[in-house]
């Protein structure tokens, strides 16, 4: 369930219409935004992006502190280092399950090696790559402990990894046009992937294509409880099955889903110098207000948290992929 949408929370968007005073549903409309909070820097830090939530309150990224990026969580609103392991250089945290486990890539700039690693209260476990690979990068983790990932090496490709939570030998998926760059992993172990002409999901060998078909471009970003989100053909869009997607009003993708629906994205940005412009959200498919925090003009919520926060970051770069880490709750 990667960075992928927000894994948890109740409550995304509250739309009180005015109906009681005889005016048409549609005719107003109240939508309490979630409201954000800038996040303390460790000192020495400089930028880097929220990436994922246990759902209790503990958000985790990268960012880049006196000079090595490296992996920091925050709990209690206040941030604390995990560290590098020896003999590596560099740490990428991409995602984080209910559990408090953390997946992500290190770094050998010695040996030019990455290697899958999770990270818990008792340290970093450092997964062996498979065999004739030396690049694996850790891309998910699900609420189980299963760990996704992709391989690579050169002259012989890539692969999609699965490692499962009972320890047993991983699962090496070959990448051909049908079956490449794994995006996410959801709860029962189905990967999303790309297909070549748009977005498919892969469980014990069975493979099943995203709507529509390939006259019209589709691709998904993350997964979570059987429903997909990402984009169709420039709008953000929602799968609750792989034959039955909705459009998701006033986004131009959707980026990240918890276990209640709700999801967060980004608008289009058609004449700006980015495709998508600063983070929105949806309940389900309902449209709600993300407030930027004061100060920046640049904000993305990359994070859909299972206690119904969102997590990112802001910016006053107009193409930004980092900043200060920030977090949103849904208050009045």
């Amino acid at each position: 369930m990667k960075k992928t949408w927000l894994r948890a929370g109740a409550i995304a968007t509250v739309a009180i219409a005015v109906t009681a005073l005889g005016a048409p549903a549609d005719a107003a409309a109240i939508r309490i935004p979630w409201r954000p909070t800038i996040l303390p820097l460790p000192p020495g830090a400089t930028s880097g992006n929220i990436t994922g939530s246990d759902g209790k309150g503990e958000y985790t990224g990268t960012f880049t502190v006196n000079g090595v990026t490296q992996a920091v969580s925050w709990r209690n609103g206040q941030p604390f280092l995990r560290g590098v392991p020896s003999g590596f250089e560099r740490v990428d945290a991409n995602d984080e399950n209910s559990s408090g486990v953390v997946v992500g890539t290190i770094h050998d700039y010695e040996t030019f090696t990455s290697r899958t690693y999770t990270l818990d209260a008792s340290g970093y476990h450092i997964k062996d790559n498979p065999a004739g690979y030396q690049e694996v990068t850790g891309v998910a983790i699900n609420t189980r402990g299963d760990v996704l990932g992709e391989a690579y090496q050169p002259k012989v490709g890539s692969a999609i990894v699965l490692w499962r939570a009972d320890g047993s030998a991983p699962v090496v998926i070959p990448e051909t046009g049908d079956v490449s760059n794994p995006r996410d992993l959801d709860d029962d172990g189905t990967i999303l992937l790309d297909s070549g002409v748009g977005s498919a999901l892969w469980k014990d060998g069975v493979l099943r294509y995203l709507s529509p078909s390939p006259a019209v471009q589709a691709e998904g970003s993350a997964i979570r409880n059987g429903v997909v989100v990402g984009w169709r053909t420039g709008q953000a869009a929602r799968w609750s099955t792989p034959d039955g997607w909705v459009g998701l009003e006033g986004g131009g993708v959707a980026t990240s889903i918890n276990k209640a629906g709700l999801t967060v994205g980004l608008v289009p940005t058609p004449s700006g110098p980015q495709i998508y412009g600063n983070a929105t959200v949806w309940r389900g498919t309902v449209p709600g207000v993300v407030q930027g925090p004061s100060g920046y003009s640049t904000f993305r919520a990359e994070v859909a948290a299972d206690d119904g926060t969102l997590a990112g970051y802001a910016s006053n770069d107009a193409t930004p992929s980092s900043g200060v880490p920030v977090i949103w709750r849904l208050t009045p």
